[in-house]
């Protein structure tokens, strides 16, 4: 009819996706910046090509992140279509990944927020990387209207910024609400009745060794172990270091390493003398994760995929451990009619 006009679209709304995604590239650059590692980790246990390590990948990530998070807030008309297309392929690269993770036969944790968000990968997050994506959609259909972000932030009335700011405040209560799935701290538990040690799962993870990195489950799968966490640069480690042969000539048949929280290499080539019993645990995941602290501290692994001991912090603690350990096989050992290691 003469004399109408078609109603415009609201800008404010259409603003949420893209600066949700800055906000998230943002935190996630920053996160992998502080801990690298983590990622590096992620991406072999994930079982992504070799090359991706090569190239360096895992510390090229955050500032990519960086920069498309860059790109969003800032490109302006038609380039932000660059933008959104970017952030759309990122994220459902993303996806993917997440995916990926969940067919595989064991559990991987996600460094998808570098530390931040160190916890399982579970059917949560292949959610939540589903609704990144659905924003990173919504943005990228947006911006064949060819308005950059900031050409609609300098236009917004007073309504439009407290409409931003509502939904600002409702994305960070629900971030506090909503976490990353992670499985609880293993901790030394013991019934109230009879002092028995209660078991628990071993978490999955990765230690680097002689034969590379090797799922934890592979090697208490093939024997019992006693894992040791220490510092192969601290002034205590040549003492750790010297009990290493008494340790294992009472807990045979289970076998002791002593696991460093750097790359096995590292540690070998400070104790080369050892190096067939050292173990890496480069990112610190497994000694987080068996709460072996204070350093040194160990646990007893069960070829049944549960703790048998620990934690236990500090030497006086470790041969504590390795004692009750030690009466224990030597009963198994009689009961069986086995001679006795001791």
């Amino acid at each position: 009819m003469p004399g109408t006009y078609p109603v415009p679209v609201p800008s404010a709304p259409f603003l949420v996706p893209p600066l949700l995604l800055v906000a998230i590239l943002v935190v996630s650059a920053g996160a992998k910046l502080r801990s690298y590692q983590d990622t590096e980790s992620v991406f072999t246990k994930l079982g992504l090509p070799g090359l991706l390590l090569t190239l360096r990948a895992p510390r090229l990530l955050p500032y990519g992140e960086l920069v498309v998070a860059a790109l969003l807030l800032l490109l302006p008309g038609g380039w932000y279509v660059l933008a959104t297309s970017l952030s759309l392929v990122l994220f459902m690269l993303y996806l993917v990944v997440v995916l990926r993770a969940l067919a595989l036969p064991y559990p991987v944790t996600c460094g998808c927020f570098g530390r931040l968000g160190l916890g399982w990968i579970t059917r949560q997050t292949a959610i939540r990387n589903t609704v990144l994506v659905l924003l990173a959609l919504v943005a990228w259909l947006d911006s064949f209207r060819h308005e950059g972000v900031v050409d609609r932030l300098r236009g917004l009335d007073d309504v439009g910024w407290w409409w931003l700011v509502m939904v600002a405040v409702a994305v960070v209560t629900t971030g506090f609400v909503v976490r990353e799935s992670k499985l609880p701290m293993h901790k030394m538990a013991s019934a109230q009745d009879d002092d028995a040690y209660v078991a628990q799962a071993i978490p999955y993870g990765v230690l680097d060794g002689p034969d590379g990195p090797r799922p934890v489950w592979k090697l208490s799968d093939a024997a019992a172990r006693m894992l040791v966490f220490w510092d192969p640069a601290r002034e205590d480690a040549a003492e750790v270091a010297a009990r290493l042969p008494g340790w294992q000539s009472q807990l045979l048949p289970v076998r002791v390493h002593l696991v460093s929280r750097t790359e096995w290499a590292a540690a070998r080539d400070l104790w080369p003398a050892i190096a067939d019993d050292l173990l890496g645990d480069p990112d610190a995941y497994l000694l987080t994760r068996l709460n072996a602290y204070p350093l040194p501290g160990a646990v007893l692994l069960g070829t049944d995929r549960m703790l048998a001991g620990g934690p236990a912090g500090g030497l006086d603690e470790i041969e504590e451990l390795v004692e009750a350990a030690a009466e224990e096989i030597g009963a198994m050992d009689r009961t069986a009619g086995r001679p006795s290691a001791q």
